[in-house]
């Protein structure tokens, strides 16, 4: 988050500022009626993402039904325990099991569940719960043919914690880096879908190894749910705030094109979003705006993946932050009210939590900081009822 765009930054501001159809206000509500925001055209061809043979050869998966072994790494675990400061209890990840076995997963008022055994999973209706009719749609993932509706899509998005700024503790960078899980994916348009791993998930620079919390989203929600495949639909910008992803801004085509490409092959689950303590690049309109921005900023989204009500999943402020960005600092006392304001404004949104997450420094999460709140986030989507997928 450090006031730098990079290459990329300067290349989108190139090729975005013009052709862009209409600047939504941000004093939009969900009432308003916003209609689909039609894109000037993507210069990313995306006709052969989803072929039956990928380009560069298939991936081995077990059957649908089956769950392969998630392996967690000794920072990792000690992060699980950090994650008590956010008044839930831990997602306790194990490895894979027989049925009932012992590599399940454990969470605040949740029944422990057992690795999946082999067989077919249970349907599962349009909105990704257990108990409807299958549509017959499926989604080729490295050579197996998957229903859409077994296959659960998270859309997050945000600032340079997103795109991840993530290094340490060693021992916990295994889990992020080298340790794929066969039913946790991601995918960019212009390229079929892959097995999540970082650097990978938010599409940021790929020449630094550094983690956000793409991958570790889809790996623990499928360890939550073992006989479905989650599917990471990331993209993040450092030092990016929220007018700048909004429709008409620098960034919302590009958020916005792998959702579109993908829809109805998969089923939305969640939008999650890292924004706020990047507000203070911009004006004092944006962080005066920044509710509304993520109501105008949501509702668009919803708008064009179809899922009017999709949950969304937001940080609170980052307040193990340090110097200017301190909680009481001028920073925190701008943009700390508008934050708050969020779930009020903006239907089926909750805050996660930032209190006691490791820090890489002075701002960014280390690896533990973005495996536990990632668990803070999954359990909030259990609690609400969100969290459909068994």
């Amino acid at each position: 988050m450090k006031n730098l765009q990079g290459k990329r930054s300067s290349i989108y501001r190139s090729s975005l500022r013009h052709g862009y159809a209409v600047w939504f206000a941000l004093g939009a509500t969900l009432a308003c009626g916003v209609v689909e925001h039609v894109q000037p055209g993507n210069a990313v061809d995306t006709t052969h993402d989803f072929d039956p043979t990928p380009t560069g050869g298939s991936q081995t998966l077990p059957p649908v039904g089956s769950a392969g072994t998630l392996a967690t790494t000794a920072g990792a675990a000690g992060a699980a325990g950090s994650a008590s400061s956010a008044g839930t209890a831990p997602i306790m990840v194990g490895g894979s099991g027989g049925a009932g076995g012992s590599g399940g997963v454990a969470s605040a008022g949740v029944s422990s569940v057992g690795g999946a055994s082999g067989g077919s999973v249970a349907s599962a209706g349009s909105g990704g719960g257990a108990g409807g009719p299958l549509s017959g749609v499926t989604i080729n993932l490295g050579g197996t043919n998957v229903p859409m509706e077994h296959v659960i899509g998270f859309i997050h998005i945000g600032h340079s914690n997103m795109a991840g700024r993530a290094t340490v503790p060693a021992a916990s960078r295994a889990y992020h880096f080298q340790q794929t899980d066969p039913h946790a994916w991601m995918y960019h348009p212009g390229s079929p879908p892959a097995l999540a791993i970082e650097p990978k998930t938010a599409g940021d620079d790929l020449s630094i190894q550094e983690a956000g919390p793409g991958t570790a989203l889809v790996k623990q929600a499928a360890a939550l749910a073992p006989n479905y495949y989650f599917m990471s639909l990331g993209f993040a910008v450092p030092s990016a705030y929220c007018s700048q992803f909004i429709p008409g801004g620098l960034y919302y085509d590009q958020l916005i094109a792998g959702p579109k490409a993908i829809k109805g092959k998969i089923t939305f689950g969640a939008i999650f979003i890292y924004l706020g303590i990047t507000e203070r690049h911009g004006s004092a309109a944006d962080r005066n705006g920044f509710s509304q921005c993520i109501n105008t900023l949501v509702t668009n989204i919803r708008k064009d993946v179809g899922v009017p009500d999709l949950p969304v999943v937001m940080n609170n402020y980052e307040v193990e932050a340090t110097g200017e960005l301190a909680v009481g600092s001028a920073e925190y006392n701008a943009i700390y009210p508008q934050i708050q304001m969020c779930p009020t404004v903006v239907s089926s949104l909750v805050l996660v939590p930032c209190d006691g997450l490791g820090m890489e420094d002075d701002h960014h999460f280390n690896l533990d900081g973005q495996f536990t709140w990632v668990q803070r986030a999954m359990t909030t989507m259990q609690t609400k009822g969100w969290f459909k997928w068994h």
